[in-house]
């Protein structure tokens, strides 16, 4: 690179100051701002959105979907011209389009965060979707950042994080909910070390045996749920996923085609 990349960082929380103060260390200027005055920045701190992007060849926005809004239009007038405006929080396509409607053509980037920065720092991985992604990429690639083009469209970054949120949030929830039942039940030492070996034979054909055999054994699992429920029932707690589940079953056992759930080999 011709010259130290200059980005503006708008949000200082645990996560945006863990992405500002890598970037900075692995050799970007970087300025950063946020509503809250924090005690312990790890860069230079600007006092408005628009100092901080002023001078910026880059602006990255991590903060929150709740004042993402507000950080957009403040910056919109302070860009300068070539730079580019990220947006890495979490929002839906339809509210990342409405970002992008703020911004000159090409300048706004629909970024999303696909793992935790906390765990992996700035080699989080990040998908990048909107007309100058390549742009950006060029950018951050130099500096240890891990980006994937996904889409010259808007939203499609944000699609692709949503839809990765059902699957990590509700396991979240489902093993909140057997712990809870665990508990009910007085089995809770014994559900934590099962928890820990289910967890640890995952892998891909983990998943694949969930889609496969699911399809092909419904009704039994389906009967199995009602047992589950009696059970559940009987010690009084109503748990908040076991008849969601049942509604999955009750879809697929009516004909509703899984996604890449493989035929078995006798009906082959």
């Amino acid at each position: 690179m011709a010259h130290s990349l200059k980005i503006a960082v708008l949000g200082h929380d645990a996560t945006s100051k863990l992405l500002a103060g890598g970037l900075q260390a692995a050799g970007a200027e970087v300025v950063g701002y946020d509503l809250k005055v924090p005690k312990r920045p790890t860069t230079p701190m600007a006092e408005t959105v628009a100092e901080a992007v002023a001078d910026a060849d880059l602006v990255l926005s991590l903060n929150s979907s709740i004042v993402a809004l507000r950080m957009a239009e403040s910056a919109v007038p302070a860009l300068k011209p070539g730079a580019l405006f990220a947006d890495l929080n979490a929002g839906t396509p339809a509210f990342k389009k409405k970002l992008a409607e703020l911004f000159p053509s090409e300048v706004f980037l629909d970024v999303a965060v696909m793992g935790s920065i906390k765990e992996h720092g700035i080699a989080t991985p990040l998908i990048v979707a909107g007309p100058s992604a390549d742009a950006l990429i060029a950018q951050l690639a130099p500096l240890g950042l891990t980006l994937e083009m996904v889409s010259d469209e808007i939203g499609e970054a944000a699609a692709r994080e949503l839809t990765r949120s059902v699957l990590t949030k509700c396991i979240a929830g489902v093993v909140v909910d057997y712990m809870w039942a665990a508990e009910q039940l007085g089995v809770t030492d014994w559900a934590y070390d099962e928890l820990q070996r289910e967890f640890n034979t995952m892998n891909a054909e983990t998943a694949k045996g969930y889609l496969r055999e699911t399809v092909h054994h419904v009704k039994r699992r389906e009967i199995e749920m009602l047992d589950v429920v009696e059970m559940l029932e009987g010690a009084e707690y109503h748990s908040l996923f076991v008849p969601q589940t049942q509604l999955v079953y009750n879809k697929i056992y009516h004909s509703i085609p899984v996604p890449f759930s493989e035929p078995e080999e006798d009906d082959e």
